[in-house]
């Protein structure tokens, strides 16, 4: 029986999602905590890996393993298992499911601050203490909507396919804001990258009629923005 997982996590406590040795991570934590519920060895594999210090509102995984415990009395003995930065939202029994494959689309959602930053906010955000023009960052998030190549807007220079399709880009108002970003897939720091060139463009480091410049790698490499303001917001499944 394959089980599909929908978790939620603070990025802030874990070296990534990515199991590692000798360090804290989504995975190793979680496969812990399901085996010591199920008393049986499991493989999880995750829909969206993360970096250390990027969040998830909801990511999601699976694995194969039996049990006759209700569902949700299973989530709530491996939730008993886990740290509070770690919580299982979902479980389900599917017959067929694989938690990367499946996916139609990933959202991310990355959260900024121009004014009233406080200590606490540092893992949760990127402070940008400089005035952004709305109308500059709408027009580089209205360029890069649509299928394109996003080699030079991510740290994936070498890999063969960078061919992504941007379905929805979204600004939220105010002076403390978050960007929005619907793809089908997205590349490694692919979507830190995007933040940057959209904050850049706000600050007039980046002229509109260089956009296609930028895309097409004719420029200086625009760097990631920090990962703490990065959160897995949504995935979306056939």
């Amino acid at each position: 029986m394959i089980f599909k997982i929908s978790i939620s996590y603070d990025g802030s406590q874990f070296f990534g999602s990515q199991k590692q040795r000798n360090f804290p991570t989504v995975q190793g934590v979680l496969e812990e905590a399901i085996e010591k519920v199920l008393k049986q060895k499991i493989k999880l594999k995750i829909a969206s890996r993360t970096d250390r210090f990027v969040h998830a509102r909801e990511n999601f995984c699976s694995f194969e393993g039996e049990t006759k415990i209700p569902l949700e009395n299973l989530k709530k003995a491996i939730n008993s298992h886990l740290p509070r930065s770690l919580k299982i939202l979902k479980i389900e029994r599917k017959k067929k499911f694989h938690p990367r494959f499946d996916t139609v689309s990933k959202t991310y959602r990355y959260f900024i601050k121009t004014k009233n930053f406080y200590p606490y906010d540092h893992n949760y955000c990127w402070h940008v203490p400089f005035k952004l023009e709305r109308n500059r960052m709408e027009k580089a998030a209205k360029f890069l909507v649509g299928r394109k190549d996003f080699r030079h807007l991510s740290s994936c220079l070498r890999r063969e396919n960078t061919i992504c399709d941007v379905k929805k880009m979204k600004i939220s108002k105010g002076e403390n804001f978050f960007i929005e970003i619907e793809a089908s897939h997205f590349l490694y720091k692919m979507a830190r990258t995007i933040v940057s060139f959209i904050v850049e463009a706000g600050m007039g480091k980046i002229l509109e009629r260089d956009f296609e410049k930028v895309l097409l790698g004719k420029t200086r490499h625009i760097s990631p923005a920090p990962p703490q303001g990065l959160f897995l917001w949504k995935i979306k499944y056939k």
